[in-house]
């Protein structure tokens, strides 16, 4: 009878996290959409100017592909970097 109620308790845990997973990986797929696209912007910025503010656009590139890797390993990454990114920023 332990047995039956712990692999029930287990099962409904695992269903009840199920669509909370789900929703969390399509958050991080628009995210990457994003972010990749910025990167792209960025890229292509870069190779249209000179000087200083090549520099600049090549810092905001390096940036991103830096949150992208980590968000590719699994690792966090701080929403305020993501909102710096997202507003076409350079720190």
């Amino acid at each position: 009878m332990k047995t039956k109620v712990f692999f029930l308790a287990i099962s409904l845990g695992v269903l009840a996290a199920t669509p909370i997973w789900a929703q969390q990986q399509n958050i991080d797929s628009d995210l990457m959409i994003q972010l990749k696209q910025k990167l792209a912007e960025s890229d292509s910025e870069a190779g249209d100017l000179n000087g200083g503010p090549k520099e600049l656009w090549l810092l905001r590139k390096v940036e991103i592909e830096k949150a992208i890797d980590r968000l590719k390993a699994g690792q966090s990454v701080d929403p305020k970097e993501i909102d710096v990114i997202l507003k076409g920023q350079v720190n």
